[in-house]
């Protein structure tokens, strides 16, 4: 049991270094395109949760750190309903 717990906590970590290498990114910024990073971070949440990790606390870490530099960063709910409504959307297919 704890070689599970700890393999969800490197995957954990390996999620969130990835996470965290869009957010601290300048170069959307500095291209005009803030929410071209918000639109990549998003997609590297899902395919994290759908290697099992939980997104919302990588997203949760990376807000809380990052939300006062990258101000087009939604909160937590507003990224959650954007996630679950993106997935909605792609079971109508």
């Amino acid at each position: 049991m704890e070689t599970t717990s700890l393999d969800y906590e490197l995957k954990l970590l390996d999620w969130l270094t990835r996470c965290e290498a869009i957010a601290e990114s300048d170069a959307f910024i500095q291209l005009g395109h803030p929410q071209d990073q918000v639109v990549h971070l998003r997609a590297k949440l899902r395919r994290a949760a759908a290697d099992g990790v939980n997104w919302r606390e990588i997203y949760g870490w990376i807000y809380e750190q990052w939300h006062t530099r990258r101000p087009h960063f939604p909160d937590l709910i507003t990224m959650a309903a954007e996630f679950d409504y993106s997935r909605s959307r792609s079971n109508e297919t």
